[in-house]
């Protein structure tokens, strides 16, 4: 029966599978080895040592255990078959294949005259790694050297790290000083790679596997461990370089800093030809077929390091003896969907669906950070969307005439010429143009448009002002950009915009796939919450007033989610929060004061409804007169209802008017009166007027 290697520090991510020997496939140690237990959350990487002299940190055998010790051609050597040690010099039983490890440093060693050796702390893939105090700067550093000379694999790879030692420069990347040389007594001579020492552990030993699985990473951590990465990623790509073999085990994690290790098998964007190295469950799938490492293929990496962390899998996993990469599991319950849809493109086995630049990568990641934050009940900073303009009035967000009801019903039409609209290319050449018509008439702006020079974003542009205007040739135009322009995913936007009014199933469609395109952007959730909204028709569920909820959360100015929730909770205060949490430079701000007034009085109010719905007319100030005038008839209506005779409160006002039933009446007859002055209707103000003398106070005259 196979046997899984359960070593915290397994290379294999918790794959490695005992041999006949004992050994593990994957990092080489046998099962009786003893095993160090991983710290839960250290502040550095090992727990301090009696009598280490200030230096905390606990060392390892110098001499590389036998599990681990390798010919050039990976077969293992310096065993005997009845299991015990062989000399550290010799050759190897299958190649013949000389090794040699007997050179080793050390305590007390010093190297290059500056550098004395406290201990080794690892014994990498390819090179011991030891600490050793820096005597000109003070200061603790690691020393990195090969196991085995005579392995040119292991020379390219600490070739390539010294090669890119004054290149690279980042807070996030390991920084390599210097490259040196030591000199052992039976004269070889072995160099040794200078860099900063770390303190903290690798990402896969913090969260490493277990027998009860692996614990995965907080998603706002996730994320922010993957933000600091892609900055090194866009630092990288910058010059011209990939890395190639990130995973969580090359991820230093030091209190919230992260710092990427192992340049080994960095390459130059382009190069053909050459060493490739990567790890199964993390390498691009096409990279195994021959094609050369490139920012993509990079990225993909990334994708598959941070799914790791926050989903808990192990990268990969043994069938029928070979090691492959684990697929990616199902959506947990409540995991959050963004980064969920996030992962599963930045995975893609297909290189055109995948993310193409760190950067791209970066803002959708940070779009997500910030509604997990919203689901945390933090408070998110919004941040313009480099992918949507901003919203052009607020869906939906027409009161009532009825008394029963606070909304009008909402109209997919209407939601055509609010939402967000897609950002055109600033290198297009008619970019400036489109800037300036985007503030015309539609009917102006598409006669501007058509005069433009043919270039793909002015073609796009007047594709939104037909549909916007539902143009009769708004399909036709819409067809054409999709035969010219499909793999831009600006075309299924405008389909579902297309499809708003006449179909929200299909429309919900379009903006779906937008949607798992840009995870971290809040203009397609809204589309989905508006698509959600026309398909449950005159009765919303929760589920819809979710949806925009989670929007207007992570970003209060997309005023159509507050007045979204405002018309679809079942809960009053959830609807009255959305409403207050409109903000106060918002163009619908006063909208907003207006409506929470109108649900303050219309449905069931109470005396202390009254009163919270006086404060909301105090900030109607530059509405209507004739529209703030209703709103004054709404709330005296509602008073004269609810306070009576024996509530009055003569020296409390509202509007300037004291909370007498008398006062209310003259106030409500006034607003009446004047309302009806604006009606055109005969029967309107034949009404308004009858109603304003039924509520005029009695008098002797």
């Amino acid at each position: 029966m196979t046997e899984h290697c359960e070593r915290p520090d397994c290379r294999g991510g918790g794959t490695g599978v005992y041999d006949d020997d004992g050994y593990c496939n994957r990092c080489n140690y046998h099962r009786d080895d003893p095993v160090t237990p991983v710290p839960a959350e250290p502040d550095h990487p090992f727990p301090p040592v009696e009598g280490s002299k200030g230096f905390e940190t606990v060392f390892i055998d110098p001499v590389l255990p036998d599990s681990q010790r390798r010919c050039r051609n990976h077969h293992r050597v310096g065993f005997t078959s009845d299991g015990r040690s062989a000399p550290l010099v010799g050759t190897c039983e299958e190649c013949e294949e000389p090794y040699d490890f007997t050179n080793h440093l050390n305590a007390g060693d010093v190297v290059a005259a500056q550098y004395e050796v406290k201990g080794c702390i690892a014994h990498g893939g390819f090179g011991g790694i030891y600490v050793a105090h820096d005597r000109h700067l003070d200061k603790e550093v690691v020393l990195k050297g090969l196991l085995n000379q005579t392995d040119p694999e292991a020379q390219a790879i600490v070739e390539a790290e010294r090669r890119y030692l004054v290149t690279v420069k980042h807070p996030n990347i390991i920084d390599i000083h210097n490259s040196v040389k030591h000199r052992f007594p039976d004269g070889a001579e072995y160099d040794y790679l200078v860099m900063d020492y770390v303190r903290g552990l690798s990402l896969a030993d913090r969260y490493h596997p277990a027998r009860l699985g692996r614990r995965a990473v907080a998603p706002i951590a996730a994320s922010g461990f993957g933000l600091q990465i892609l900055d090194a990623f866009a630092y990288l790509h910058g010059y011209q370089l990939v890395y190639c073999d990130l995973k969580p085990g090359n991820v230093i994690q030091s209190d919230g800093q992260l710092t990427i290790i192992d340049l080994g098998a960095m390459r130059r964007l382009g190069l053909v030809g050459g060493p490739v190295y990567g790890s199964p469950g993390f390498q691009a799938p096409e990279v195994f077929t021959g094609h050369m490492p490139d920012v993509v293929s990079d990225l993909y990496t990334f994708g598959r390091t941070l799914a790791v962390l926050a989903l808990g899998f192990p990268a990969a996993e043994l069938v029928d003896g070979e090691v492959r990469e684990t697929p990616l599991p199902d959506q947990p319950p409540l995991f959050n969907d963004s980064l969920y849809l996030l992962l599963q493109r930045a995975c893609d086995h297909d290189r055109d669906v995948r993310f193409t630049t760190a950067e791209e990568l970066a803002d959708q990641l940070g779009g997500v950070l910030r509604q997990l934050q919203a689901d945390a009940s933090m408070d998110p900073v919004p941040v313009p969307s480099n992918r949507f303009g901003v919203e052009r009035g607020a869906f939906a967000a027409g009161l009532a005439s009825r008394t029963d009801t606070v909304f009008e019903a909402a109209l997919g039409a209407e939601a055509r010429t609010v939402l967000p609209v897609p950002l055109a290319d600033r290198a297009d050449p008619a970019y400036t143009a489109l800037a300036a018509i985007a503030m015309q008439p539609a009917d102006r702006a598409i006669e501007l448009a058509e005069s433009l020079p043919e270039s793909k974003e002015s073609r796009l542009a007047l594709l939104r002002m037909a549909i916007e205007s539902d143009a009769p040739e708004a399909d036709r135009l819409l067809e054409d950009a999709a035969d010219r322009f499909g793999g831009d995913w600006r075309i299924d936007w405008y389909r579902g915009v297309r499809e708003l009014g006449r179909d929200p199933e299909a429309a919900a469609a379009h903006f779906g796939r937008v949607r798992s395109h840009l995870p971290g952007e809040l203009a397609p959730m809204l589309a989905l919450a508006v698509c959600a909204e026309l398909a449950a028709g005159p009765a919303p569920t929760a589920a819809v007033s979710n949806l925009y909820d989670q929007v207007r959360r992570t970003d209060p100015t997309y005023t159509s989610a507050a007045f979204g929730v405002a018309r679809c909770s079942g809960d009053r205060a959830v609807r009255i929060a959305a409403l207050e949490g409109v903000p106060a430079a918002s163009s619908q701000y006063r909208a907003a004061q207006q409506a929470l007034l109108v649900e303050r009085v219309r449905r069931d109010p109470d005396k202390d409804a009254v009163l919270a719905a006086g404060a909301n007319l105090d900030r109607l100030d530059g509405l209507d007169s004739f529209q703030a005038d209703l709103a004054r008839a709404e709330l005296w209506r509602a008073a004269l209802a609810v306070i009576g005779p024996g509530a009055e409160e003569p020296r409390r006002r509202i509007d300037g008017v004291p909370l007498t039933r008398d006062a209310m009446a003259s106030e409500y007859e006034r607003v009446l009166r004047r309302i009806a002055k604006g009606c055109k209707s005969p029967l309107t103000r034949w009404a308004l007027v009858t109603e304003a003398n039924r509520n005029r106070p009695r008098t002797w005259l």
